[in-house]
Formats: structure tokens, sequence, C-alpha cells
């Protein structure tokens, strides 16, 4: 058995092709076993975890972990990946909660198999083992008790779209949900009656497809959420004094808006001076709301631009105005698809924008050869104007390590940092961060980022980007060993 801890570095032996851990998630204060799905190669692993309160060790059998949460963990999504020799497995989100859990119990694929739940709230940690695979939960509920069920299992990377069906007593399906912001469902239903109801959990594959089968694997985890009462969705908060939206709006501004009817448009007025910009900005699904928003600026009765996602990593609606008048602009804001609701919130911020960079790197696991430089590219992504110089820090790295490249000349959008390994350096997985800054003396600090979202990614997922990359820098062979593979 081998237990490692968590947070920081070590040097480490092993590969896995590990896709899901199972359970995805688990109670403060509680042990439990978990399955790390996949071909398992040197068994056993060591771990790290991206913060603090998780122990991990490895069991004797190939694919089986122990998990110790402290008492005092933070609650929420952590990053755990599993590490050796061989490389370094994918990071896997794994959820820590306050709430008493518990594990789905096969066989519960259909109706007369459902597994009982026997008080709410309950927190079920599920999956979908199988195509064709679907997992039914009954429980009991009063006449006008209203029922929350949240499912995270996308957002957890499952490759599943999943669906919620309640079913009433007779099994007549009473209400469907599906998407939210992302591809996870929340269902709110209130009882027409008292008795037994049932949940049933179904997905397709989350990549289009047109396939019409249920889905379903062993990497097809998920955390179900029951509780009762009608969940609160309150407005986002304004960043500014909030603006009537009678009134012109100024630059800098921001209101709180709700679409209450079906094909709503909400029109607002907003001056910006002559020869100025300002960023027009309407979050929703950053903020976790359904809202698909689309902005429609207007110069008088000219369409100057409509716009739905600012770029490929914001779903939500954005612009950069460039100001030709001291006469306002007309913003015009709907909701794609018509809907409407007490969720269907959002938010619209006009701001001055700054300068400022936001930078980011494609790859977060990088192997370097003995005393051959690697080369490190970093997208700086400036904006609004953005040029001064700025500087490279490295941390985490092991020691000797030569760094090259940690000046950036002003105006560069693409930075490339080198790092030539020492025959010295310690062999193994080491997890570092890069921070780049400014020159000047009020300069501001930003660590490098790497994105979990592709052009596949159909929403947020609970954890979207980490700032912890890692460096693998391997063994050197003896003759002996590379005699003995050839072998």
């Amino acid at each position: 058995m081998r237990a490692i801890l968590t947070f920081g570095a070590s040097l480490l032996p092993f590969l896995s092709a590990t896709s899901a851990l199972h359970p995805p998630g688990g109670q403060t204060g509680t042990t439990i076993e978990v399955l790390a799905t996949g071909k398992h190669e040197d068994w056993p692993p060591d771990f790290w975890v991206s913060r603090k309160g998780l122990t991990i060790e490895a069991l004797e059998k190939s694919g089986q972990l122990k998990i110790t949460i402290a008492k005092d963990a933070q609650p929420g999504p952590v990053l755990v990946r599993l590490l050796g020799q061989k490389g370094i497995s994918i990071a896997h989100t794994f959820v820590i909660s306050q709430q008493e859990e518990t594990l789905e119990s096969e066989p519960n694929n259909h109706l007369a198999e459902a597994q009982k739940i026997e008080k709410i709230p309950a927190l079920i940690n599920g999956r979908l083992q199988k195509k064709g695979d679907t997992d039914f939960f009954q429980f009991h509920l009063k006449k006008g008790e209203t029922l929350s069920a949240k499912l995270d299992g996308y957002s957890l990377y499952s490759p599943i779209d999943a669906f919620l069906h309640i079913l009433d007593p007779r099994g007549y399906e009473l209400a469907v949900a599906s998407d939210t912001h992302n591809l996870d469902p929340h269902l709110v239903y209130t009882a027409r009656q008292n008795g037994m109801h049932t949940l049933q959990v179904l997905a397709v594959t989350s990549k289009a497809s047109t396939s019409i089968q249920y889905a379903g694997d062993e990497n097809s985890v998920y955390r179900l959420k029951l509780s009762l009462g009608k969940p609160s969705s309150p407005p986002p908060s304004a960043e500014h004094a909030e603006l009537s939206p009678t009134k012109v709006l100024n630059v800098p501004s921001s209101l709180a808006g709700i679409f209450k009817l079906p094909d709503e448009t909400d029109t607002y007025k907003v001056k910006v001076s002559k020869g100025t910009s300002a960023h027009i900005h309407v979050e929703a699904h950053s903020l976790q709301f359904p809202t698909d928003t689309v902005l429609e600026v207007y110069n008088g009765e000219k369409l100057i631009k409509e716009v739905d996602d600012e770029d490929r990593n914001s779903p939500d609606a954005g612009y950069l105005l460039k100001s030709g008048t001291d006469t306002p602009y007309t913003l015009k804001i709907r909701e794609r698809y018509g809907n409407a609701g007490e969720n269907y919130n959002y938010r619209l911020s006009i701001n001055e924008p700054k300068p400022s960079f936001e930078p980011t790197i494609a790859k977060d696991i990088h192997e370097a050869k003995l005393e051959k430089k690697l080369e490190i590219k970093i997208n700086l992504n400036r904006k609004n104007g953005h040029k001064q110089p700025l500087k490279v820090k490295l941390s985490g790295l092991p020691e000797p390590i030569c760094a090259e490249g940690l000046d950036i000349a002003e105006d560069t959008k693409e930075a490339t940092v080198s790092l030539t390994i020492h025959k010295d350096t310690p062999k193994g997985n080491h997890p570092f961060q890069i921070h780049i800054s400014e020159t000047h003396e009020k300069a501001f600090e930003q660590t490098v980022t790497r994105s979990f979202q592709t052009s596949e990614s159909r929403g947020d997922y609970l954890i979207n980007e980490t700032t912890w990359l890692w460096l693998k820098i391997p063994k050197v062979k003896s003759e002996e060993e590379t005699s003995t593979e050839k072998k």
C-alpha cells in the first residue's frame, strides 16, 4: 500500500490511462474507496491534489484507491492526478461536500428496480455503466412539496449529456429537465399528490452524434443532489451603483436584468463620449444562469453589431464599442431562443476598457530531455492596447534548471520560455507555475492558466482551468535496462 499526499511536488513511478474517479466525491471527515477507471501500468501510483484536505492511498488491487477527506477540508471541487515514470494522468475533478453521501446501487435499470431513497436531502454518486443504462431512484413526496434535483456529470468531465425524468406514483412522466448553463440538468417539480415518486437518470453522448441510443461507459459518472424547497436564484449583483434602465447609462455602470416574458427584448440607452471606448458585457452563463443572450448595438436606427458569444471561450455576449458620437447608443438584449422565467437572469456591465493581459498555455504537461532545451510557448492575450514589457517568474521547479526568455519585449504577442535540464536535476514529475508581470513598480502579476475548455466543450465544468503545469523529467535508462527491454 502506498500513501501520498497531495499538495506540492513528488518524484514518482507509473502511468495510468484513467479517465474517471468513481465515486467522484465524498463527505468531509470520511474515508471512502474509489475506483480509478482505465488501464493501469506499474501499480501502485503516487498522487497530487490541487489543495489540502485529501490523502490518497493506492490499494493492492489495480485501480482501487482509498481517499481520506479531512474534517476541515474546504468544500468544493479539487483536481487529482495520478503520476508515474511513464506519464501523468489527466486532471480529475473530485468534489468535497459537507453532506452525507450515498452510492447508486445496481440493479436499478428499471422502474420496478428503483433504488429507494429514504430521506431527502440526499447526495447520490452514480454511474451509467454501459450503453443503454439508465438509473431509477424512488422517494416519497407530499402534495405541495417542491423537489430540486440537480445533476453534475458533464461538469465532472463525464462524456454524457444527461436528462432527468420524474414519474408519478403510477409511473407516468410528469416533467423532464435537460441543459442548464451547460449540459447538466436541473429539475424543479412541485408534487400534485402524496406518494412515491421516481426520478430517472439517462443520457446521450456529450459529443454531437446522430445516435439516439442511451449513452454509458465506465467513465460516465455523476453526482445527483436531491433537496426539498424551491431553489433560490438571486439576481446577479451590480458592480456599480445600479441604475434604472429608463435612464441613459454612463460609463461605468451596471444593472441586473431578467427576461420575464417569452421573446422579450430589453432596451437601454448608453452614452459613450465621442473618441472614447466602452466594453459592453452581458453575463449569464458565466454566472451559471441558463440565459443565452444576444446583444445588438445601434447608432440611431442603424444596427452596428449583433453578437452572441464574445469569443470562442466565452458563451456570453460582449462588444468593444468605439464611439464616434456624443449621442447615446441603443442596446437591445434578448434571449436567443425566446426563453423566459425566474432563472433567465443576466448582468449588463459597461466599463472603460483598460489595457491588460491574460497569459494562457496550450499544454499543461511538458516533457524535458537531459541537457536539451525545452521550449514552453505562452500566449499573452494582450487586450485593449496593452504593449508593456513583461517579466517571467517560475515557481515550483526543482534545481538545477537553467531558464531563458524571462524578459518579454513590449508588444510581444507570444513568449517562449526555454528550460535546460541538468544531469543532477531530480527526475520525476514536478508541478510548477509561471507568473508574468509588468516591469514597473505598481505592476500586477498574472499566473499562466491552462484551460480545460476545448472546441468540443458545451458549457462550463466545475473547474474550467488550472494554473498548475507539469514538468516530466524521465529517468535515463542504463545500458543494462536498455538491453533487457530489447530482449
